[in-house]
C-alpha cells in the first residue's frame, strides 16, 4: 500500500511537476472509501509557483451533488463549483488545476473517454486551463492503492509524471 505523504511529481523533461500535500491525498482517498465500487471524483484547486512548472495542490474536491456514477464511469457534475472556485480565487488566488477520480479494482490508467475529457478542458476557454492534471487512483483504497498523474498540454501529447523523492535539495535541477 502507498504510504500516504506528500508526493511531488515531474515529467521527464521537468517541464511540469504537482506537489499533493498528504493531507490532499488523504481527503482524496477518503472519498474513494466511502463510494464502494463505484468510481468518484472531483477537481483539484491550488496555483503555480512563480516559476509556473510546479503546480500546489491546495484544495480538493468531492463529487459535486449532480455527479453520475457506475462501476466503470463517472460524470463530474458542477454543482456549486462555479462559487467554490470564486471564493477560492478571492481568498487565495487559487484555481482549477484539473481532475482526479477512481478506478476502482483496476489500475490507474487514464482511459480513452479520460483523454478525451482532458483534452477538451485544455482547449475549453470556460476552464482557462491549457494544461490541466489527471491524478487517477486504481485499485481497492480500503488496501492496496495506486495513483497516476498526467498532464495534458494543449496541443501535445499527455505526459505522465513519475514521483521525485525529497532529498537535501528542494527540486531537481533540469
Amino acid at each position: 500500500m502507498a504510504k500516504e505523504r506528500d508526493l511531488e511529481l515531474w515529467t521527464r523533461d521537468l517541464r511540469f511537476g504537482v506537489l499533493l500535500p498528504r493531507e490532499r491525498l488523504a481527503e482524496i482517498l477518503h472519498f474513494c472509501r466511502q463510494i464502494g465500487n463505484r468510481e468518484t471524483g472531483g477537481i483539484l484547486i491550488g496555483r503555480y509557483t512563480d516559476s509556473l512548472d510546479l503546480a500546489i495542490v491546495h484544495q480538493v474536491t468531492g463529487p459535486p451533488r449532480d455527479s453520475t456514477a457506475g462501476r466503470t464511469w463517472f460524470r463530474r457534475g458542477m454543482a456549486g463549483l462555479q462559487s467554490l472556485l470564486l471564493d477560492r480565487w478571492r481568498k487565495a488566488r487559487d484555481y482549477y488545476l484539473g481532475e482526479w477520480h477512481l478506478h476502482p479494482g483496476s489500475p490507474p490508467n487514464p482511459s480513452s473517454d479520460d483523454a478525451a475529457q482532458m483534452k477538451k478542458i485544455s482547449s475549453a476557454p470556460e476552464y482557462q486551463c491549457p494544461e490541466p492534471i489527471l491524478l487517477i487512483v486504481g485499485g481497492d483504497p480500503q488496501g492496496e492503492w495506486t495513483i497516476s498523474v498526467h498532464v495534458y498540454p494543449r496541443g501535445e501529447p499527455p505526459q505522465g509524471m513519475t514521483e521525485i523523492r525529497p532529498t537535501k535539495s528542494a527540486r531537481p535541477v533540469s
